[in-house]
């Protein structure tokens, strides 16, 4: 998948999701493509808010025919964050995944993949998440008809799911470096034993990539070739749940 797209490919605008339990609104970014929408995705952002590495890779999925939502997960404590890199954001960004409230969170989510599916297309949605929102697909995703398939790229802390993960109904991808100083081995070995044995999971292992290896605008640690080859395996399970 080429991360970097042409603006004129694809219409993206931010929109306001009701949230009718905190009698307020969530914004999120929406990426229409240019021509028929092959089907539809919820992503969720990384700690560092809907940023611009988000929104580039909203714009990939929708330059291969997707429409694509990314709702503002930490809108509950500060609306439309946007953070670097630097160690400054960096602490910023861990500081607000501390403080966020998950339970709430995979609540937004859900309603955020019901809007899309009564805005866009009626059809099950594609959860694809990075590092907390790689976690956050999976809790928000687990048992929801409004989802046909999860994909978490270094999903954090997945080891603790395991009930939800053995549970999963729909098709599921995991996507994670050996490198990767967020999610350990030994992480990585629990979701394994947690979907063995389903038909439909796939758990890939990148040599040498680490923690956020599939984000261009991470230059310390995006891998050209295993970010490539994580992006053609989502394109061809979201093919294969949508046609």
């Amino acid at each position: 998948m080429n991360n970097r797209v042409r603006e004129s490919a694809v219409q993206d605008s931010w929109t306001s999701i009701p949230i009718p339990s905190a009698s307020s609104t969530m914004d999120a970014y929406l990426v229409v493509p240019a021509a028929p929408s092959r089907g539809d995705i919820v992503l969720l952002q990384e700690i560092f808010g809907v940023n611009e590495a988000m929104r580039d890779m909203a714009r990939a999925f929708a330059t291969e025919g997707y429409t694509v939502l990314a709702p503002d997960l930490f809108w509950r404590l500060e609306p439309r964050v946007d953070l670097g890199y630097g160690e400054d954001d960096r602490k910023r960004g861990f500081a607000l995944m501390q403080k966020y409230d998950q339970a709430d969170g995979a609540d937004d989510i859900r309603i955020a993949a019901k809007w899309l599916r009564q805005h866009s297309s009626p059809k099950p949605v594609a959860m694809v998440g990075y590092c907390l929102g790689g976690r956050m697909a999976v809790l928000a995703g687990a048992e929801n008809p409004d989802v046909s398939a999860i994909i978490s790229f270094y999903g954090v802390r997945l080891d603790l799911c395991a009930d939800k993960l053995r549970s999963l109904p729909v098709p599921f991808q995991f996507h994670v470096g050996d490198s990767d100083a967020h999610v350990t081995a030994e992480h990585t070995a629990a979701v394994k034993n947690a979907v063995s044995g389903k038909p439909d999971a796939e758990v890939s292992v990148y040599p040498g990539a680490q923690h956020g290896f599939c984000n261009r605008l991470r230059t310390d640690v995006f891998a050209k070739d295993a970010a490539a080859l994580a992006g053609k395996r989502a394109l061809t399970l979201l093919e294969k749940v949508m046609g």
